[in-house]
C-alpha cells in the first residue's frame, strides 16, 4: 500500500504490534500529542516513557 501512495491510519495499545508494521507514529496522552516520528526514536522518549511505560518507583 505504501508504495501506491495509501496511507493506514490505526489506533493500537499493543507498541510492539504496531511497531512492526509502522514507518511513523504519532502518540497521545489524554488527547495531546506527546511525539510525533519513526518509532524507534519516539519510545526514546521520556514523555512517551511515562505516560505509556511507567518509571522507575512507582507502584
Amino acid at each position: 500500500m505504501k508504495t501506491e501512495g495509501k496511507t493506514i491510519l490505526m489506533i493500537e495499545h499493543r507498541l510492539q504490534e504496531l511497531f512492526r508494521i509502522a514507518d511513523r507514529v504519532i502518540v497521545l496522552n489524554f488527547g495531546q500529542k506527546i511525539a510525533d516520528g519513526r518509532p524507534e526514536k519516539v519510545m526514546q522518549g521520556e514523555e512517551v516513557k511515562k505516560a505509556y511505560l511507567g518509571t522507575e518507583g512507582e507502584g
